[in-house]
């Protein structure tokens, strides 16, 4: 790894083990495997679940073990049955974002979209991305993907991503303004403020909008109704200003 003075954190799932990289890049995956076996003591010791590793000012590698425990999803944050499936077992085909890819699951050709919670700060938007995921749904909106299955490691208790269909469409513009506030205006009335409508959340699809990435939802259900209101003007006012957004906020690796 090399030394840019940045810290940065390095999460993967081995098996049925986890790493927490402490280095100084953010390095594409099989390869720091590579050099983490080459540099690494005891790399392929089976007795460690979890396996902290950093690198020293004089460049030594140090390690340690069991220092943190696996994290999940708790269990009363699902409410729908839906498939398991270890997160091992899936196929990625590209990488989208840092925590979104695009995956085939075993024994299919159709491709979906698996989005994972590699940190436990990260937990708690993951949470309300499912809660506001799983409201729509059993209020029978068609506004956003459908989720499809868990994902877990080591064990089906132990949940930390999800995969849902794949939109076709193309993200949204500034030409978009009046389609896309009907479809704000719609997952309004089905009792969801978006929380973060970069225009590469919303997706103009063949049949209509849609909005991916839920993190920052919120619910009527969490809040009182004057405030859900006033969030839901806020949100429709700044519609225009996102979509004429020229930053990239949001924006996938690659576009």
């Amino acid at each position: 790894m090399r030394d840019t003075g940045i810290p940065v954190l390095f999460y993967m799932s081995i098996a049925k083990r986890a790493l927490n990289a402490i280095g100084s890049d953010l390095t594409y995956g099989p390869d720091l495997v590579k050099e983490f076996r080459r540099n690494v003591p005891n790399w392929d010791d089976e007795s460690w679940t979890t396996l902290t590793v950093s690198r020293e000012e004089g460049g030594e590698v140090k390690t340690v073990r069991d220092e943190w425990a696996p994290h999940f999803l708790a269990a009363g944050a699902i409410t729908r049955e839906l498939p398991r499936i270890n997160v091992l077992e899936l196929e990625v085909t590209a990488r989208l974002k840092n925590r979104v890819s695009r995956v085939k699951l075993p024994g299919q050709e159709r491709t979906r979209i698996l989005k994972i919670c590699p940190f436990a700060y990260q937990l708690r938007y993951f949470a309300q991305e499912v809660r506001a995921y799983e409201a729509l749904c059993e209020r029978g909106c068609e506004l956003v993907p459908r989720l499809e299955a868990y994902i877990f490691e080591r064990s089906e208790e132990q949940v930390v991503g999800f995969v849902c269909d794949e939109v076709e469409g193309r993200f949204a513009g500034v030409d978009d303004y009046e389609e896309c506030r009907r479809g704000v205006e719609k997952l309004h009335e089905f009792g969801v403020v978006h929380g973060d409508l970069n225009k590469y959340n919303i997706i103009i699809a063949a049949d209509g909008v849609r909005f991916i990435d839920l993190e920052n939802a919120v619910l009527d259900t969490e809040v009182e109704g004057s405030k859900f209101a006033r969030l839901c003007v806020e949100e429709l006012d700044g519609l225009e200003n996102k979509l004429n957004d020229e930053e990239g906020w949001g924006k996938p690796w690659g576009d």
